[in-house]
């Protein structure tokens, strides 16, 4: 092989790794960001807490009756108590179904002031509601089911509660740590869109110059161990 072909070589060897160089930054940059903050910090549970309801105790309807209403296959059911006041959670083939407690009725939803009162006292820190909205389409920092009641804070970590229109329950805490969080994982999976994309451009990129940078790394230690004349010596005797 000629002498230009090892040149272009191992200046594709050398690019390959700088482009490489990037990526693995981006690796040990996130993963130090990662050991930082322990995950219930990112997970904001430090700033929620299930409030106590105690359930009245006038009388419920059977579960087992309660369980004859649901629309579909059931395959569990529990007492819940949805800001005092009890309901039944039916689960099954056709998604969860809330039951009154009391009337074996369907749930209805739980109005703005009905989350804005639980939302308050499920929070834990110290700022106030901002705004509070249902959502039908998601947010960029939460990727549950939908709709949802997003409630936001004013405090300096930004928090914002997605919680069930149905139930109240919280469903995601999300603060400014969590946010940059979610960049940096991106940025260490390679997932910058968080599509789950195996087929992105620069995930193809890293791929060819991982494959480059091999391949043309072996080539090259081949060409300097075999193919390179060594040097003759010289006998001075």
């Amino acid at each position: 092989m000629s002498r230009n072909f090892f040149k272009y070589l191992t200046r594709a060897h050398k690019w390959a790794g700088l482009i490489l160089s990037v990526q693995i930054l981006f690796w040990f940059s996130s993963g130090l960001f990662f050991t930082l903050f322990p995950i219930d910090e990112v997970r904001g549970r430090h700033l929620t807490d299930s409030p106590s309801y105690t359930l009245s105790d006038q009388s419920l309807l059977p579960i087992e009756i309660a369980m004859t209403t649901y629309d579909g296959q059931l395959t569990g059911a529990k007492l819940i108590s949805v800001a005092g006041r009890p309901a039944y959670v039916l689960l099954g083939d056709s998604g969860s179904q809330l039951i009154d407690a009391r009337t074996g009725s369907a749930w209805a939803a739980l109005g703005e002031g009905d989350i804005r009162r639980i939302a308050e006292a499920s929070y834990k820190g110290e700022g106030k509601i901002a705004a509070l909205s249902r959502l039908d389409s998601l947010p960029k920092d939460y990727r549950g089911g939908l709709p949802v009641w997003q409630v936001k804070f004013d405090d300096k970590a930004k928090t914002r509660l997605y919680l069930d229109p149905q139930t109240a329950e919280i469903r995601a805490t999300r603060t400014r740590l969590w946010r940059v969080f979610d960049f940096m994982w991106k940025l260490h999976i390679m997932d910058v869109t968080g599509e789950d994309n195996f087929n992105a451009w620069w995930l193809r990129l890293a791929a060819f110059c991982g494959f480059l940078f091999a391949l043309s790394g072996v080539a090259l230690l081949w060409h300097r161990l075999v193919l390179r004349p060594r040097p003759k010596r010289i006998n001075r005797a």
